[in-house]
């Protein structure tokens, strides 16, 4: 049997993408369906979803009733308090620093490395006392800025799971000035109260950034430790998911995660595939920046609230059935046969990866190594010219061939699902509607949302009355 663990922030999430709770922060929809696109990888790809039981004691029975086909484990029943404490202990152990301006410590640093998110802290002066404040590096209103404030929104959302479940967070950094001064609490604490133009403090906004960093790697950890306990691959929401990478590499942690790092790599050149077909005689192929099996299941059945349920329909489909087996057969080499039969068994993966590959590209007319669409080939000369003044050739459909072992060289099941998402989205992603149906059914609420804070990099270390590097 082969086992996701999905943490409850992915349920979460899954139910804003679906309409069922409201979304405060529209920064938050792109992780939203990255958590989607997972639990559809789930529900095709595995044998068993299971998620730890420790929601709010309120919700518990509307959560298992709308994830029906999840199945929550109750943590006192397996007696995970132990995993809980050593979560706890291995956060308690993190010591966030932000030294002139920028997190420095070893944890939080690696993560925002990760992430690539570029934030800083100044001195912002408020009521004649400077409180650090942190703001996003760079130019808004910029897709880069955008992406900044998407990973920001998804760490600061991790509060709200943290009143949901049980754990353990902690606002407490030590603050440390680029001359090496140290700003202590007592410190701050009179400069606040004599309104004295001296450092005051933190505001709350990257107090709860800290708390929120700390809700992460305890979450994280808490995860890893369950997942090696069921045997099962992890899928957490995203952020957490940077996390956890930064944590086994840290502590040379073992990890279960071989199958959802195959399936990554299958969507990942499904999508490639895909894009390359939508953007077939261009001048430039654009990258196709949708979760490719979500994006199939919503084309395919016309609403994002039919996804799971025509997941569910057809996880036992011959083809998927196929690309299941292999990966139990990946799974067994690696829990049993050893390292050396594992990887052949990767290989055996990417072969077959790379056969559907060839053969849907032939499919559609690309060059897949098993021959090349005669009418493709006169469309694209013919397009070409009918710009330069040349003369056209008639059309007519004809197939440069190619020996037959080599046509005939093809994996049913890896093929067969390639033939059918890229049927779907091709279809549908020429009229470039695709990214409108999955993100159609969010309910919004941005009354209250309120930009991030912003530092152009040109005045990074600029000071003025209003305004302190740290």
């Amino acid at each position: 049997m082969s086992y996701a663990l999905i943490d409850n922030a992915s349920l979460t999430a899954v139910q804003r993408v679906l309409g069922q709770v409201v979304v405060k922060n529209p920064d938050t929809v792109n992780g939203d369906l990255v958590a989607f696109e997972n639990l559809i990888h789930a529900v095709l790809f595995y044998d068993d979803l299971i998620c730890i039981d420790n929601y709010k004691d309120e919700h518990k029975a509307e959560r298992s009733k709308a994830f029906h086909y999840v199945r929550f484990l109750s943590p006192q029943e397996y007696g995970l308090q132990d995993l809980e404490r050593k979560a706890e202990s291995e956060t308690e152990a993190i010591r966030p620093e932000i030294r002139g301006g920028e997190f420095v410590d070893d944890d939080f640093r690696r993560l925002l490395d990760t992430l690539k998110l570029n934030m800083v802290c100044t001195w912002d002066l408020r009521s004649s006392v400077y409180y650090l404040t942190m703001k996003m590096l760079g130019q808004p209103n910029t897709p880069e800025f955008n992406k900044y404030s998407e990973i920001s929104s998804a760490i600061f959302s991790e509060l709200a799971d943290a009143r949901g479940t049980r754990g353990r967070w902690s606002r407490e950094v030590r603050l440390v000035g680029s001359d090496g001064h140290v700003h202590t609490r007592g410190e701050m604490a009179r400069a606040a109260e004599a309104h004295s133009r001296g450092r005051g403090g933190t505001t709350k906004a990257l107090d709860m950034f800290v708390a929120s960093l700390n809700w992460i790697a305890y979450k994280a950890i808490y995860y890893s430790l369950a997942a090696r306990y069921f045997r099962a691959d992890t899928f957490l929401h995203p952020i957490r998911h940077a996390y956890q990478m930064h944590w086994m590499r840290k502590t040379g942690a073992y990890g279960h995660d071989f199958s959802s790092k195959l399936i990554s790599a299958l969507s990942n050149k499904v999508s490639t595939s895909v894009s390359e077909i939508v953007d077939n005689g261009r001048n430039a192929a654009i990258p196709l920046e949708l979760p490719i099996f979500s994006a199939w299941l919503t084309a395919k059945s016309g609403d994002i609230r039919n996804a799971i349920p025509s997941a569910l329909e057809i996880r036992n489909r011959s083809d998927i059935q196929e690309v299941r087996g292999l990966l139990h057969e990946i799974r067994v080499a690696y829990d049993e046969a050893g390292i050396a039969t594992a990887n052949r068994a990767v290989e055996k993966w990417k072969r077959e990866l790379e056969k559907a590959t060839k053969n849907v590209k032939q499919l559609y007319g690309l060059d897949g190594g098993q021959g090349v669409q005669g009418s493709f080939v006169i469309k694209i000369y013919n397009s070409f010219a009918a710009v330069k003044g040349l003369p056209q050739f008639p059309e007519f459909d004809f197939k440069i061939p190619l020996p037959d072992f080599i046509r005939t060289n093809k994996s049913n099941g890896f093929s067969n699902l390639y033939k059918d998402i890229t049927a779907e989205l091709t279809a549908v992603e020429r009229l470039g509607g695709v990214r409108d149906l999955m993100a159609a059914r969010f309910l919004i609420d941005d009354s209250k949302y309120i930009a991030p804070k912003t530092e152009l990099p040109k005045f990074r270390k600029v000071s003025s009355e209003w305004k302190l590097p740290m």
